[in-house]
């Protein structure tokens, strides 16, 4: 029922009990249990007596359909699913328990108004009200020399950061290995999950997370500097933003399949936030390294200068912070 609640509520205008609990089928009571329930999903809720309850931040539901309509024919008709759900634990844990696309350039593709448990690197959580930020997880098959060669997530982070600019969002950095930053503060984040046998094609999951408009309620989870679109005065509708995000996605992988991270190393070097600054690294033990940034390698290794000595670390060893 709390789905369907949902649905009246996501306009944003003020709904009486009453008329709520006629729609619905059920008591007044009934429905004030479910809008106290709605917190759970992240969702913020203004209840005004003698006017009923709304969102504090109404939102465009995801549609598939309407998705599909903003992609070029031929990039649509290679996805295979394009998944559209109300919640799951992950959109990435959601496609492992997928089939692997079938056809060699075919893809699934996951998208989620909650994520009940979404993952970031590194094991970190990553904080997903409902229907408040874009949750969008693709997979594709890949051989393995095109992995071994290096660099795919920062090539994802290319896609990402090239469909927001197209979408008229500035102010926006790359950051190693695979961050979008918008005024400096982390605005979307990139988990990619890998699963096949040594010699043969690897699945690749890629998931995405964009925020959009970050709830108060949510917002106190988040352990880090972040930032959202609504709270800079930009509005992006999210099924725009989907299609044209997948469409990025597909063309990116593509060229990366051909000629690897080579196509897009002046893309990330122009919009590279640490390029030629002074920065901690911290590793999985506990070390703190200090060096100064200086790119990235051909495989898509962070390079870090110390004492004249350049040094390369790679992605899932180190995160980066802009030394203080």
């Amino acid at each position: 029922m709390r789905y369907r609640l949902i649905e009246f509520l996501v306009d944003g205008c003020f709904h009486s009990g009453e008329r709520l609990a006629e729609q619905l089928g059920v008591s007044r009571a009934a429905v004030w249990k479910q809008i106290r329930r709605l917190s759970e999903l992240g969702l913020d809720i203004h209840a005004v007596r003698g006017r009923g309850y709304r969102l504090a931040v109404p939102f465009e539901p995801l549609d598939a359909k309407i998705i599909r309509r903003q992609m070029a024919a031929t990039l649509s008709q290679r996805i295979e699913c394009l998944d559209v759900q109300r919640e799951v634990d992950s959109s990435n844990d959601f496609l492992k328990r997928m089939h692997p696309p079938t056809e060699r350039q075919g893809i699934n593709v996951c998208l989620t108004e909650w994520q009940r448990a979404g993952r970031g690197r590194r094991g970190r959580d990553w904080i997903s009200p409902y229907g408040a930020n874009l949750y969008l997880s693709l997979a594709c098959v890949l051989d393995e020399a095109v992995l071994q060669s290096g660099g795919l997530s920062l090539a994802v982070a290319i896609a990402v950061h090239r469909t927001l600019r197209e979408l008229g969002v500035d102010g926006l950095g790359l950051k190693w290995p695979n961050d979008i930053y918008f005024n400096g503060r982390k605005l979307a984040g990139i988990l990619l999950d890998l699963s096949g046998e040594s010699g043969g094609n690897y699945q690749v999951i890629v998931g995405v997370g964009i925020n959009l408009h970050m709830p108060d309620s949510a917002a106190g989870k988040i352990d880090q500097p972040w930032a959202d679109l609504r709270a800079n005065h930009l509005e992006l509708q999210r099924n725009k933003l989907a299609g044209k995000l997948l469409e990025n996605l597909v063309q990116v992988i593509d060229t990366f399949s051909r000629q690897g991270l080579a196509a897009f190393a002046e893309e990330w070097q122009r919009h590279d936030i640490t390029a030629g600054l002074p920065v901690n690294l911290h590793t999985g033990q506990q070390q703190s390294i200090s060096g100064v940034a200086r790119g990235v390698d051909p495989h898509g290794a962070l390079l870090i200068e110390q004492d004249g000595r350049i040094r390369a670390f790679h992605a899932g060893e180190v995160s980066v912070r802009l030394a203080g």
